[in-house]
């Protein structure tokens, strides 16, 4: 930032011949200001945040504990709880306590580089499973959500994108070039996290494994 400093003086004379020349130049004077800024410590885990409300968005999960200045340091436990059997296809939405299902990032790095975001099924176990039994046709849809960051973060938001989730890798959040600078967390609403559910399957307690890809270069 540059400042710029006007100074002036009233100044008193008695002349007896000739005047007195006051040049503007010296009128005016210049002074700088300046900062360092230096990247975050990258081996200093970042938790969960909620700008909003911590009290209403209790954390269902612990932070990954994950180091390095481009990290994911946050993602929430879905649970769709029990469910009777129909002879129709449902739909089960997400259950609370917490009112938004998240994943969190932090880009520390300080360069606008970017990056990107993806989410899929594990590919050694895709899908619910039980034991032996898989939840066949199951479709899970994680809506499109809030880029929610702390309150003066300066940084253009990143983008964040629906997903029903399958085997390949796709795009739920992701920061542009000079973009998602900070921690940034995809807040999606719990009852908009969907599981869709034919009928024909089996009883027993499904799980799912969703593998989170964070690539250092935008989509």
């Amino acid at each position: 930032m540059k400042k710029t400093i006007l100074a002036a003086a009233l100044i008193s004379t008695t002349l007896l011949a000739g005047t007195l020349a006051v040049h503007a130049d010296g009128l005016n004077g210049k002074s700088t200001a300046k900062i360092g800024l230096t990247a975050q410590d990258p081996d200093h885990p970042v938790g969960p945040i909620d700008p909003i409300d911590p009290d209403d968005n209790p954390p269902s999960n612990d932070p990954t504990g994950n180091t390095g200045d481009l990290r994911i340091d946050y993602m929430s436990k879905i649970d769709f709880g029990k469910q009777t059997i129909s002879g129709k296809t449902e739909t089960y939405t997400a259950e609370k306590p917490a009112l938004t299902t998240e994943v969190q990032v932090s880009d520390l790095r300080g360069t606008g580089a970017g990056w990107n975001l993806q989410v899929s099924y594990d590919t050694e176990k895709p899908g619910f499973t039980s034991e032996d039994k898989t939840l066949n046709g199951a479709e899970l849809t994680l809506p499109v959500g809030t880029p929610e960051t702390v309150e003066d973060n300066s940084s253009a938001a990143p983008t964040t994108s629906k997903v029903v989730v399958n085997n390949d890798a796709q795009n739920i959040m992701s920061a542009a070039a000079n973009t998602g600078l900070g921690t940034w967390a995809d807040e999606m609403d719990t009852a908009n996290v969907s599981l869709k559910v034919p009928s024909g399957n089996l009883v027993g307690d499904y799980t799912a494994t969703l593998v989170w890809t964070l690539s250092d270069a935008p989509a």
